[in-house]
């Protein structure tokens, strides 16, 4: 599987309209929406090890969401380092692929996974 979201253009502006966990499969689900609505999308994570998102609220703009796999590079070093202050009990384990999602406005999402796979939806 491909680790980029080109296929889908740009997440830039588009609304990062919900998520949820299945903590018995491990799995983590983020639901986006196209700026104009006519674009739905779920990512689901799998083999989900860590996951924190901060300051979701009502209106959650996406600047960016990127797939961090290089393990030695600064920004996959910063984002392993937040999922350890907030998760501390999965230090030490071997690293593992990082999707941040970051915000222009409301919520973030750090998530440590192995695969994921997306899923489209027609509007409505």
């Amino acid at each position: 599987m491909l680790d980029n979201f080109d296929r889908f253009n740009s997440s830039h502006d588009w609304i990062f309209d919900g998520y949820s966990a299945d903590s018995r499969g491990s799995a983590v689900y983020l639901e986006l929406v196209s700026d104009d609505f006519k674009e739905h999308k779920t990512i689901v994570f799998m083999d989900v090890t860590r996951c924190l998102v901060t300051e979701y609220g009502m209106e959650n703009i996406v600047y960016s969401l990127d797939i961090l796999v290089d393990f030695d590079s600064p920004k996959f070093m910063a984002a392993r380092q937040i999922l350890d202050r907030s998760t501390p009990f999965d230090r030490g384990l071997s690293p593992k692929k990082i999707a941040v999602l970051s915000a222009s406005f409301g919520g973030e999402a750090w998530i440590e996974y192995s695969t994921y796979r997306v899923l489209s939806k027609n509007p409505g």
